[in-house]
Order: C-alpha cells, then structure tokens, then sequence
C-alpha cells in the first residue's frame, strides 16, 4: 500500500513538472506576442502579432469580424456589408472606408496582415493571394449553427482575440436557448411546417442553414420533409402536396429588379398555390433574409424571426 502510494507521489510530481515546463514554454512564446493557427484547408498561419490590417472576403466574416476587434484593425470589408439587404453591419461598416469585391489584385494592394477567406471562394482566386504572400485564414463556409460557432472562435483565434470569441458565442446560446425553452411545449403533432422561397435558388433542405434554423426555431422545414437536399428546389405540386403552415418569403433581390411586395401578392394570388393552408390562411411571412441567409452570430435571429412567425403566441409578452 505504501509503495503504490509513493509511485502515485511520483506521478504526481511528474505530471506537476510536465504542466510546469509547458506553462513557461507557452509563456515565452507568448513574450514574443506572436502565435500560430491552422485554417481549414490545413495551412499553417504564423503570425507576429495580432494583425492590425484585416480585410474580410464574406459578409459572414464582415459581421463576425465588427464584433471581435476595433475599426482602426480593419482595412476592409466587402461590398456587401453595406447593403441593409443581406447585412446586419451596415451602420457599423460605416466606419469602415473601403469596401472591396474578391479581387486579389485589390486585395494585395491593401497590404493586409491578414485576410479572411471563405472556402467558397475560388480556387484560383486563393492560390493567387497565397503565391503573393498574404498571409491567408481559409475558414470553412457554415451549413449549419454548430459550424458557426466553430467559425467565431476560429476567426477570434486568429485575430487574436479568443476570449470575445468566448463571449459572442456565450452569447448566441442564451439566445436560443432562450427560444427553445419557449418552444419546447409544442408536441411534435402541433409542430408548425414552414417552407422558404428565395430568390437565390433553392428552398434550404436537409443539411442547410435554413433546416437548422428551422430545427432550432421547433419548425418543420418543408423541404426536408420532401427530401430535398441543400440545393433542392420546391415544386408547385411537392409545395401542395406538404401543405405547409406558412410560407417564408424573399426580402430582398440580389439584382434589385424585383418588387418583393408584388412578388408576394403574385403568391398569394397563385392559381396553382389555393389550395395550400399558408394561401388559404394568408401566412406569408417575411423574415429578412439578412437572418436567414446568415451564417454569423446574427443567425440567431433567423432562428427567433422563424418561431415568432410559426408561434407568436408565445412571443406576446416580449
């Protein structure tokens, strides 16, 4: 008994030393305040210290982005995050000046100490900015609520800042848990079908952002239940067959042509849509799509825009 307990001692010790070593390591490196992250695509990033010239490549960065460091660290962000549209950032991205497309001669130009990157971004496109030397974060494109934490805290590694990427996340959770405790009542008999129409193609099925929102907002997504994939579309005769509760319809059109108001009385006056509940009941809805294209910590209020519009009675009191 007594030998066992000094070869735990022993261990003890060991261990103490092992922890003690790594603690100063990581401190010295620390001193020299760079660090290291890994993207994505696997690609070591070192950088010296935190960057203070970022330029962002997605509106799901953009708004990621204004939440975690100051204006003066950003050289730009794109185009998009001025339009009130598709971004939840435009009175904050005012303060920032210069917007950009995804143009690497653009880009390089900025002389960014960093550069976010979404990997629906050409191939081409990032290999360019890798072979001039930028120095590259390549974060994957979010399908789902999980990815967007995972996508905070990685961006709040790399500029960073991790400890705010701690505190928007913390964040976003108190927000839907918020909103599952107030859906959680709801049998699955009584659960409300939604489905999407969108004016960028497909109707958000399985394995989408919006069937996740729909998940967490205790929603059934009609184009699921068709057994749509992320791309799928909904037909007339697939949207009559389901007969969902309501309808989600476009707020904005990326090519600024179309009245969504007219588009909205075109569906509803649909020869083909009279017999669907949504019509019938006249429950066609608009979330903005700035929630429900979403893929920052703003997704939170697709998720809340969606319960509200399937359950307002139980948001009355808000």
């Amino acid at each position: 008994m007594k030998q066992r307990q000094a070869i735990m001692a022993a261990l003890l010790v060991l261990c103490l030393m092992i922890v003690g070593c790594s603690f100063k390591q990581q401190e010295k490196l620390a001193g020299t305040g760079g660090y290291e992250v890994i993207d994505s695509q696997g690609f070591i990033l070192k950088l010296p210290h935190k960057p203070q010239r970022i330029v962002s490549l997605s509106i799901a960065a953009d708004e990621i982005l204004l939440e975690l460091v100051s204006v003066d660290r950003i050289a730009a962000l794109t185009y998009l995050a001025d339009n009130s549209g598709i971004s939840n950032i435009t009175e904050e991205a005012k303060q920032v000046r210069t917007k950009v497309h995804a143009n690497a001669e653009t880009v390089i130009a900025l002389q960014p100490d960093l550069v976010l990157v979404p990997d629906w971004q050409p191939v081409e496109l990032i290999q360019v900015m890798r072979d001039a030397g930028l120095p590259l974060y390549v974060f994957k494109s979010a399908r789902n609520i999980n990815e967007v934490r995972q996508n905070i805290s990685g961006i709040a590694g790399v500029v960073g800042e991790p400890a705010k990427g701690v505190d928007v996340v913390a964040r976003m959770d108190s927000s839907l848990a918020n909103i599952a405790d107030k859906v959680k009542s709801i049998p699955d008999a009584d659960r409300q079908v939604a489905a999407r129409f969108s004016n960028m193609g497909g109707s958000g099925g399985i394995g989408s952002t919006f069937d996740d929102i729909c998940r967490h907002a205790g929603v059934k997504n009609a184009a699921a239940l068709a057994g749509l994939d992320i791309n799928g579309t909904l037909s007339k005769e697939q949207l009559v067959q389901i007969n969902p509760d309501f309808l989600l319809l476009p707020t904005w059109d990326y090519t600024g042509k179309k009245d969504m108001n007219q588009y909205k009385e075109e569906v509803q006056n649909d020869p083909a849509l009279q017999t669907v509940k949504a019509v019938q009941q006249k429950r066609l809805v608009q979330v903005p799509d700035r929630y429900l294209f979403c893929t920052s910590q703003h997704i939170v209020k697709g998720v809340r825009g969606v319960a509200q519009a399937a359950y307002p009675q139980l948001f009355s009191q808000e």
